[in-house]
């Protein structure tokens, strides 16, 4: 079934790619529940001792219990590549793996012109890609499969040159493994030396 989602959504990604670009993986995706942002252990025991949580009249509003439960989604800013790729992923967002480039892209149904009587009764008859946000392949440092419980089995974890890194979860367990293997394993930058051994 990964292979044949690909394949059934080549022709709807077609007029989003470029001259000689090549679709590698397609993958709806899922938004990963983790945090994006650091968290006060301080701050949200204090929150637990708000009046109104006690009296059941508000909401906790911390992320305690969801960075411990889920961890992070996002490690950068709100100006890294890593929050704008999470921030795309909305609804019914998917990710496209191509040769040059990461693109995040929504596909909808649309009917199919001069549709007559059957066409009408039985619903959208095409589908059509929009892109949300594109990220170009020098700017991806690597990324790696990093499935995270039962519901995430599909979990990658991508890596960006700005020194970002986000959480993207591919709804196909399969999806997930081989959008990791198409970005390729995290490599260290170009003149970058590594930590030295002692």
């Amino acid at each position: 079934m990964a292979r044949d989602y690909t394949a059934n959504m080549a022709p709807v990604l077609r007029p989003l790619l470029h001259d000689a670009e090549s679709l590698l993986v397609a993958s709806p995706l899922v938004r990963d529940p983790g945090t994006t942002e650091d968290v006060s252990v301080a701050d949200e025991l204090k929150n637990l001792l708000d009046p109104t949580i006690l009296l059941g009249l508000g909401a906790h509003p911390g992320q305690l219990l969801q960075r411990a439960t889920f961890g992070r989604a996002v490690v950068g800013g709100d100006d890294s590549i890593a929050r704008s790729v999470h921030d795309a992923v909305t609804g019914s967002a998917a990710l496209a793996v191509t040769d040059r480039r990461l693109l995040l892209y929504r596909a909808e149904l649309v009917d199919a012109p001069g549709g007559g009587f059957w066409r009408r009764w039985f619903g959208p008859a095409g589908q059509v890609a929009s892109a949300l946000y594109e990220v170009d392949r020098p700017r991806v440092v690597g990324a790696v499969h990093a499935p995270a419980g039962a519901l995430r089995r599909g979990r990658i974890l991508v890596v960006f040159a700005d020194g970002s890194a986000c959480a993207l979860v591919c709804a196909l367990p399969k999806l997930g493994e081989r959008a990791a293997a198409a970005i390729g394993p995290p490599q260290p930058a170009a003149g970058v030396e590594g930590e030295e051994r002692r």
